[in-house]
């Protein structure tokens, strides 16, 4: 079988028509994995085949008697800040690089339910502070049909946009993150990379459970019924509103190929039926939204993360520090665990918790966040879906080696994190080169069903093969 590009959707119908096997598909994928990953490096660690083919024997029995969810005996990749009970969970860092965790995060434990074949570990970025895209190389050489990362500031949408394929951010609070090794507790977020924005329909159906482990996680509408996200695929954009931000695609970090994209995109939604609405963001052009996002996002998460990252002290877990004095220990412990984006965010979110700083810095920046939930509140009484870049430019132009300039390359996914709201990235055009360009669909709070038809909607058009 041609495992590049296979979706959920054919590989489900694949399965229960008994024209594949799940054993046989698992080989299929780990012969593939074999072949292409010690090139790519995509996963981190791959599980045993005789642990990856017991579980497609148990997906292929529940197949059998026609007990079979949307993800059984699915091939599936996990990021590596995702707890797996007696498998490694590294979070790509020195500091946890023997970690067995005790238990399952909620998420695998969900897939485990279902008899999803877990593959593997995908490589990420030191305690998910970055912007890897592995997880989406992953998915997009066909080492796994689909996979679950996590998104703080954008990363979900960004590994989606630079391979092609379709991320989702699900509302705050939608998916349980029990389990997952935090980074900034306020923002971190589970969600799927796939082909399709059906695809991560289909996975949110399985993975939105409510969890009380996790004190905001609520999973289901507010009636606590479960929700079908897809309920409305294949249905269309007419009717809808799309807010097209001027203020965004005329931002100075916006290239002019990304910027033509997002609007072609835009006139073929007004073509399918769509409303175009472009004065919904004046008002908030004019205020914090657009200036001051990005700095008060690496304010918030870096607080958050010096807190979270102060229980790696070498003495309950992680690497083991060597001194005559604890603080020796501790200082040995972090300055050798820690790469060093994570010490430059321990070190600036302790400088805006400090007693001189708080008020100035961290106290500024939780309001700013307010105020722009309440921005969009004011847009989404008018709109439907707010449409804006992934990525402002051409991935290889960036300057990695400058942090700086690495951080604004998250100005278009930002704002939709601080405010909690549902997003999706999608493959709205390609450059001069042939890399995918990415545009983003903001939604309500709790609306991931339009979000994911608008995104439907123009995959169906934009790749007829759908």
């Amino acid at each position: 079988m041609e495992l590049m590009n296979q979706t959920v959707k054919n590989l489900r119908q694949s399965l229960d028509r008994r024209e594949i096997s799940a054993r046989e598909l698992a080989l299929e994928y780990l012969d593939l994995i074999g072949e292409l990953n010690p090139a790519l490096q995509a996963l981190a660690g791959v599980y045993d085949e005789g642990e990856v083919l017991a579980c497609a024997e148990n997906a292929q029995k529940l197949i059998d008697k026609g007990n079979a969810s949307a993800l059984t005996g699915i091939p599936a990749a996990i990021s590596d800040n995702i707890l797996t009970s007696g498998r490694a969970t590294s979070c790509a860092s020195k500091m946890l690089e023997n970690f067995i965790p005790p238990f399952d995060a909620d998420v695998i434990e969900t897939l485990k339910e279902t008899e999803c074949v877990i593959l593997g570990k995908t490589v990420m970025d030191e305690f998910g502070i970055g912007h890897s895209p592995k997880s989406g190389a992953a998915v997009g050489a066909g080492l796994a049909v689909f996979a679950l990362g996590t998104d703080t500031g954008g990363a979900l949408g960004q590994s989606a946009a630079f391979n092609g394929l379709t991320g989702l951010r699900p509302t705050y609070g939608r998916v349980s993150r029990f389990g997952l090794a935090s980074f900034a507790s306020s923002l971190d977020q589970i969600g799927p990379i796939a082909q399709t924005a059906e695809d991560c329909a289909m996975i949110l159906n399985v993975i939105s459970n409510p969890d009380k482990r996790d004190a905001v996680c609520f999973g289901r509408n507010n009636r606590g019924q479960a929700e079908d996200f897809t309920a409305k695929i294949g249905a269309g954009v007419k009717g809808l509103k799309i807010a097209v931000p001027e203020q965004f695609l005329n931002h100075q970090t916006i290239s002019e190929q990304t910027k033509n994209a997002v609007l072609d995109a835009a006139k073929e939604f007004e073509n399918q039926g769509a409303v175009l609405i472009n004065s919904a963001f004046e008002r908030a052009s004019k205020t914090e939204m657009f200036d001051y996002a990005v700095p008060a996002y690496y304010i918030i998460s870096s607080a958050e993360a010096s807190s979270n990252l102060s229980r790696y002290d070498g003495v309950n877990y992680g690497l083991r520090g060597v001194g005559e004095t604890y603080y020796e220990q501790i200082a040995d412990s972090r300055g050798r665990g820690f790469g060093d984006e994570v010490k430059r965010r321990i070190l600036f979110g302790n400088f805006v918790l400090s007693d001189n700083n708080y008020n100035n810095y961290f106290k500024k920046a939780l309001a700013l966040r307010q105020k722009i939930k309440a921005e969009y509140d004011e847009i989404f009484k008018t709109v439907d879906i707010i449409l804006t870049p992934t990525l402002p430019k051409i991935s290889e132009t960036f300057d990695y080696s400058d942090p700086a300039s690495m951080y604004h390359t998250d100005i278009c996914t930002i704002p939709p994190a601080l405010a909690g709201l549902p997003s999706a990235s999608t493959t709205c055009g390609y450059t001069t080169c042939g890399l995918p360009i990415g545009m983003t669909l903001t939604g309500k709070k709790s609306d991931e069903q339009t979000v994911l038809q608008v995104a439907d909607c123009f995959e169906r058009i934009f790749n007829p093969d759908l």
